[in-house]
């Protein structure tokens, strides 16, 4: 009893001495190296303090500026989150930041409002956190906070951090939250700040997405455990946002985020998952029950999750209410309008750009929706507007503005980015759809006039991506890139001789200091071994050779077309090369046997034919190159007939 009695005593001392807790300032799980503030300080010419997004933050945030000092009768509200709140792909003038900016003046004209879109692209709800910390110290009034959807994106451990009890957990996490321990822990983290804590993730300043060092989504596996700790871990990171907040005496609202789900499959599935095609089967079929149900299967088990599964959507929805703390669940108001206008509530592409990203009305929809919720939680002045009582007229305008601002080239090149990750992704429809859309906005555009040949290439549809990309090498001859795309789908075709004057332009065209350069001599290779010119051939990937000796593509090909000038000797040797660093390669020992017999040497090549069958026994060229070589060995050791 005297001990509580001491303890109590001892907060409300450091309560009074603005001792902050420990979860105000900290993250148990990560930390991050060469935190650089989000905004920085200016003056302007007439004298008057600024701050403003940082130069080095301009990659991932809006330029966003407010004066350093909150004018009087003013509200100020930072949203924080994603890519969405950034307003991906585009950017903050139509993002659900920009939309509210310019509502809330008609809908609570009493008070001055400054919204400050603080959205960073890729941003998870630990870096979200961080933010928000950095921003209690500029007079925030509310928060909005939009998250969820990147939490698989960067690589993070977890230790043993959740394997204590459920008493352990309650216990530590609300000792975090009492000044005692802040106090403590302060005075511990000034020694722990020079001596690396192996329990705690180091992660870059910014974000480094596992997704930056594979081609797609190759480097993801199943990992039921690291899901539940990324789980675990963004319920802590909601909860210390809410702390976050009180301690500066802010309100803080989340949002709930929404996803397609109809018209976006997922971006790892295992061989045998076909929730998704079923979806779409149901869908077509108008069994809209039994499609809902195989599309969140579908999102929630996708092996790369690039969409909020919905036990995360299920964790902001579950926020303890509060008179600080206010919830918009975007997901279920953004169905029923699916609902009213397509007869479902199977959210897709009339509502997404992407897999995540909405479209301009939706963000529309959703500041709207915020602002709403904001009414009933009494946070605006009493005489406030509801978004159905907004007169005609004032959205008109409010929309007016908005579309003023907007830049039909940035838009474009937003949307042609935009294909371009979906391209990488493997998510080829969206890509297509997208790079449609920059074309039109470009009036052209060579990149996207590619990204779109390439992409109805990976959908089967050959015949279109090849006038797609005719065209665009007529129209943008000098895209030497393009024109190695297009070279190699018409050397896959066997139109060798149009591949060939490709290749030869790009070789031309790209410098020897660049990458691209030998990646086209080495096509245009291709090309003449395709046409039967091996001694051009051999000339091209000589150079190749003698640039990177150790590129195993190339030491085959140029042992192809040295068997091709009758150069048996050099063939074999290089051959033997490329097996030495690929000692499984099939097409390799059968290419070899074939040679070897050439030379009349029947017992080499019988075990090259040998070796090619281990690996494949149903290989029809090793299976006749074997037999020619035991016909021949049977002959060779016949007796000679006596005269």
């Amino acid at each position: 009893m005297t001990t509580g009695l001491c303890l109590l005593l001892i907060e409300f001392a450091l309560t009074l001495l603005g001792v902050g807790r420990s979860t105000d300032h900290t993250d148990p799980f990560v930390g991050f190296s060469n935190q650089v503030p989000l905004f920085e300080p200016f003056t302007d010419d007439a004298g008057k303090s600024w701050l403003r997004t940082a130069e080095n933050k301009l990659v991932w945030f809006n330029d966003q500026q407010f004066g350093a000092a909150k004018p009087a009768n003013t509200q100020r509200i930072f949203c924080l989150g994603g890519s969405t709140t950034f307003g991906r792909p585009y950017d903050d003038t139509t993002s659900f930041c920009g939309w509210l900016r310019e509502w809330l003046p008609h809908i609570d004209a009493t008070t001055n409002w400054e919204v400050v879109n603080a959205g960073g692209v890729s941003y998870a709800s630990y870096r979200v956190a961080t933010v928000m910390q950095e921003l209690t110290a500029y007079e925030p009034d509310v928060f909005i906070v939009y998250t969820g959807q990147n939490e698989f994106l960067e690589r993070r451990t977890y230790a043993d951090f959740f394997d204590q009890s459920d008493m352990q957990l309650w216990l530590s996490g609300w000792l975090a939250k009492t000044r005692t321990y802040g106090c403590i822990d302060s005075i511990l983290r000034r020694q722990r700040d020079t001596i690396p804590n192996p329990n705690v993730s180091v992660l870059p300043a910014e974000v480094d997405e596992r997704l930056n060092h594979t081609v797609g989504p190759s480097d993801y596996v199943r990992d039921n455990e690291w899901r539940r700790d990324v789980r675990q871990h963004f319920q802590f990171n909601l909860n210390r946002m809410i702390d976050i907040a009180r301690a500066s005496g802010a309100k803080i609202l989340f949002v709930v985020p929404a996803s397609n789900e109809k018209d976006c499959s997922p971006f790892k599935i295992e061989p045998e998952a076909t929730d998704f095609q079923d979806g779409q089967s149901a869908f077509a079929k108008r069994d809209f029950a039994r499609a809902k149900e195989a599309f969140q299967t579908a999102l929630n088990l996708d092996i790369c999750p690039l969409r909020a599964p919905d036990d995360f959507l299920d964790i902001v929805r579950d926020l303890p209410a509060a008179d600080d703390v206010c919830v918009v669940d975007f997901d279920r108001q953004l169905r029923e309008v699916c609902l009213a206008e397509q007869g479902h509530d199977l959210l897709g592409d009339e509502y997404f750009l992407d897999h995540v990203h909405p479209t301009i009305d939706v963000h529309r929809r959703l500041s709207l929706w915020i602002a709403d919720a904001m009414r009933r939680s009494d946070w605006l002045s009493p005489g406030a507007l509801g978004s159905k009582d907004i007169p005609s007229e004032t959205l008109a305008d409010v929309d007016a503005l908005i579309q003023s601002r907007i830049d039909p080239r940035k838009q474009g090149v937003a949307l042609r980015n935009l294909a371009k990750v979906m391209h990488w992704s493997g998510k080829f429809e969206v890509a297509e759809a997208r790079a449609r859309d920059a074309i039109a906005k470009l009036n052209g555009d060579a990149e996207s006039q590619f990204i779109l040949a390439d992409c109805l290439r990976w959908t089967g549809r050959i015949d279109e991506s090849v006038r797609v990309y005719q065209r665009a090498v007529n129209e943008f001859p000098g895209d030497l890139r393009g024109a190695q795309r297009f070279g190699q789908l018409l050397l896959e075709l066997g139109q060798y001789e149009t591949a060939l004057g490709l290749f030869s332009i790009a070789v031309i065209g790209w410098p020897e200091t660049n990458p691209s350069h030998w990646t086209a001599r080495y096509q245009l290779s291709r090309a003449c071994i395709g046409l039967a010119d091996y001694e051009s051939a051999r000339t091209e990937l000589q150079h190749c050779h003698e640039h990177d000796p150790t590129n195993m593509d190339v030491t085959f090909a140029l042992a192809e077309s040295c068997a091709g000038v009758g150069d048996t000797d050099t063939a074999i040797k290089l051959y033997n090369r490329v097996l030495d660093a690929f000692p499984n390669d099939v097409e390799t020992y059968v290419r070899l046997g074939y040679l070897q017999l050439n030379r009349m040497d029947p017992q080499a090549a019988a075990a090259s034919f040998a070796t090619a069958l281990s690996l494949a026994p149903e290989h029809p060229q090793a299976q006749a190159g074997k037999s020619i070589a035991s016909q021949l060995i049977a002959t060779q050791s016949k007796p000679s007939p006596r005269t």
